[in-house]
C-alpha cells in the first residue's frame, strides 16, 4: 500500500497545482477584459472628441465666418468698384 499512499500524494499534489493556475488565469483573464473595457471607452471618448472637432472645424472655416472675422478683427472690407482692374489678355 505504500505505492499507493505515493500516488495519492503525487495525484493530491497535481490537483493542487492545476486548481491555482486555474485561479491564475482566471484573475488573468478578469485583468485583461477591464483592460479592454477600459481601452473601448477610451476608443469612444476619443470617436465623440473626433466628431466634435470636425464639427467646430467645419464651423469655423465656413465662408461666411471668415468674412465676418476679416470685417470685424481686421478690419477688411469688399474693394469699391473703382479699386478692382481687370486685366483681359
Amino acid at each position: 500500500m505504500n505505492w499507493q499512499n505515493g500516488l495519492t500524494v503525487v495525484l493530491a499534489l497535481l490537483l493542487i497545482v492545476v486548481l491555482v493556475n486555474y485561479v491564475y488565469f482566471q484573475n488573468e483573464t478578469r485583468k485583461l477584459f477591464a483592460a479592454t473595457q477600459s481601452i473601448e471607452k477610451e476608443k469612444l471618448d476619443l470617436n465623440a472628441e473626433w466628431a466634435r472637432l470636425q464639427l467646430e472645424k467645419s464651423t469655423l472655416v465656413a465662408n461666411n465666418r471668415i468674412e465676418q472675422v476679416a470685417r470685424e478683427e481686421l478690419n477688411m472690407k469688399l474693394p469699391e468698384d473703382e479699386q478692382v482692374l481687370v486685366i483681359v489678355r
